[in-house]
């Protein structure tokens, strides 16, 4: 580069960060970020400055908040990255560690709202993508573990629960991604919970948080609650016609308690007045047999009462089942009214989320479902049915399944394919149960069953990298509840923006090496490699420009990173769904 009077030149120890600033900024993400509230003074550096000086760290994949200053080539000296994020200088660490710890709830709806706005062409273009080649919506949920010191009493809502195979205090990490026409994985949202908290707790809020995001939703079986309202219902006859059965006993009995109680009384009576002998007798006899009688009288009226309860107390439960089920019905009904191009979308999950009822909701909202059955018990009444004589299909390099039988899971009142998976460790196998819902005309094969249940992997590997592979998002660098949702969201954005920015660098590329090719095809190398090398950033009246040093790790690439757009608006090939709201 020759210098020119109107031409600055400035040193960067973070190339890829400058070029990732220029991309953020022209989506208008920072800006938005400059508004979130945030109660702090402003002395030197203003509060959302260091929020933003945060997610910066989160991109360049800091382990510590320490390394802001502390790292070798430390970012927040870097003012050219920190005018590529719309800045002039960061702040020391301990000052925006303070400002996490004053950001308040509201700083996270204003960030999440920012982050969703500037996410949203990015999202409607791969569902574009998806639907145009008559490929199904595939969402992944899991948990990822973030454990603290078992000893520590500082970090907010922590709990003790099941995190890396053991039991920890910290949190769970509820996360939902979508599948990308070309295998990329999209987060579309996270949550974060204490430690204890169940995985099927989670999975309403994460499908409700990718519909949200993508803006379609299937179409909802209302045909099957239709259904389940007219058994529930006609499970009601039997406890309604035994409740007037024993209504009818329990007068049966009053009446004659009052009945024997008159007859006891007169013959008192009768006693107290000169009677022949005989008629005695019988008076005395009868006056027996009726006192034996009364307490027999008073058990079975309890034992009448205690059945008048028993039916009346299921006859309320079902009532309360077929009123909720309406109410139910009357959600998907006006959800369906609103969705007029409904695609088919499935939503693959583990072991964890698979109770029957969050399985029998899945159903209703009109996904396909395709887990593992939880616990053993399914795989064990499976592998009482399997002999000599069944036949197992290989469908992986150690891995073989059986025939697809119809199961029935409890608490779910829908009937699900399930398939017996064996895996062979050694002389000895493993076993497990695939447990699917599809609708669809064509079953799948036990080969393509087993390797779509498989791709899960997308979700597992996305936890990886977030966890240790790049954002160590498991690091928490807040004590606030706030700083530790901020984390979770920025961490999210990062590993989908490492993503959405490679094309426009391409674009923005004049020179380049087979290195940054080779980079560019790697988000771990665009982080830890592109993001932490020198470069110079040239500053001139037509724009900015960024040469990667030569003695670097990516030599003679030069990017241009302004007067190339962004981003191209997706052209309207599906309509989103309406807000019925």
């Amino acid at each position: 580069m020759v210098a020119t009077s109107d031409e600055t030149y400035t040193q960067t120890d973070h190339g890829l960060l400058v070029a990732l600033g220029e991309f953020l900024q022209q989506h208008g993400l920072l800006k938005q970020m400059m508004t979130i509230p945030i109660h702090q003074k402003t002395r030197i550096h203003i509060p959302q400055a260091k929020v933003i000086e945060f997610m910066v760290g989160i991109f360049s994949g800091i382990e510590y908040l320490a390394d802001l200053n502390d790292a070798p080539h430390p970012l927040a000296k870097d003012k050219p990255v920190a005018r590529a994020w719309g800045l002039t200088k960061f702040a020391h660490y301990s000052g925006v560690s303070r400002t996490l710890d004053l950001c308040d709830d509201a700083t996270v709806r204003a960030a999440r709202h920012a982050i969703e706005a500037f996410s949203q062409p990015f999202i409607r273009t791969a569902v574009a993508e998806c639907l145009h080649a008559d490929l199904p919506l595939i969402y992944d949920v899991d948990l990822m573990g973030q454990a603290v010191s078992p000893t520590s009493t500082t970090y907010p809502n922590a709990g003790f629960g099941w995190m890396d195979n053991q039991i920890q205090l910290g949190y769970q990490l509820a996360r939902v991604c979508l599948t990308a026409r070309n295998g990329e994985r999209i987060w579309l949202a996270g949550f974060h919970h204490p430690g204890d908290t169940v995985s099927v707790k989670c999975l309403e809020e994460l499908v409700r948080a990718a519909e949200s995001q993508t803006q379609v939703r299937p179409r909802r079986r209302t045909e099957l609650v239709h259904e389940r309202i007219a058994t529930t219902e006609k499970l009601m006859e039997r406890p309604r016609r035994l409740l007037t059965q024993q209504e009818k006993r329990r007068t049966q009995l009053q009446q004659t308690e009052l009945r024997v109680h008159v007859q006891i009384a007169q013959a008192e009576q009768s006693l107290k007045k000169p009677v022949i002998t005989a008629r005695l007798e019988r008076l005395q006899k009868h006056l027996k047999t009726w006192h034996a009688r009364l307490p027999r009288l008073t058990q079975q009226q309890l034992t009448c009462e205690r059945a008048i309860v028993h039916h009346q107390t299921y006859l309320d439960e079902l009532t309360h089942q077929v009123s909720d089920l309406k109410t139910w019905l009357e959600q998907l009904e006006v959800d369906n009214r609103a969705n007029p191009s409904p695609p088919t979308c499935e939503v693959r999950m583990d072991s964890g989320f698979s109770g029957g009822m969050p399985i029998a909701w899945l159903i209703e909202m009109g996904y396909q479902v395709n887990t593992k059955a939880p616990g053993d018990k399914t795989t064990q009444v499976l592998r009482k049915q399997v002999t000599a004589a069944t036949t197992w299909t290989r469908v992986g390099a150690n891995a073989e399944m059986t025939a697809a039988c119809v199961y029935q899971l409890h608490n779910c009142p829908y009937a699900l394919d399930a398939a017996l998976e064996r895996f062979q460790l050694g002389d000895t196998y493993e076993y497990a149960t695939l447990l699917q819902y599809r609708d669809t005309q064509k079953p799948a094969t036990l080969p393509d069953w087993f390797h779509a249940y498989n791709h899960r992997q997308i979700i597992e590997a996305g936890n990886k990298e977030l966890k240790s592979g790049i954002f160590h998002v498991q690091h928490l660098m807040s004590r606030s509840s706030a700083g530790i949702q901020l984390q979770v969201l920025f961490a999210g954005l990062a590993a989908n923006a490492i993503r959405w920015v490679i094309p426009w660098i391409r674009m923005c590329a004049t020179q380049s090496s087979p290195k940054w090719e080779q980079t560019l095809d790697h988000p771990k190398h665009l982080v830890r490699v592109a993001s932490n090398t020198t470069a110079t950033v040239q500053h001139t009246s037509q724009g900015t420009a960024l040469q990667f040093a030569s003695t670097g790790a990516l030599p003679g690439v030069i990017l241009f990173l302004k007067g190339v757009p962004a981003f191209q608006l997706p052209l309207g090939l599906y309509t989103p769904v309406q807000n019925p709201n």
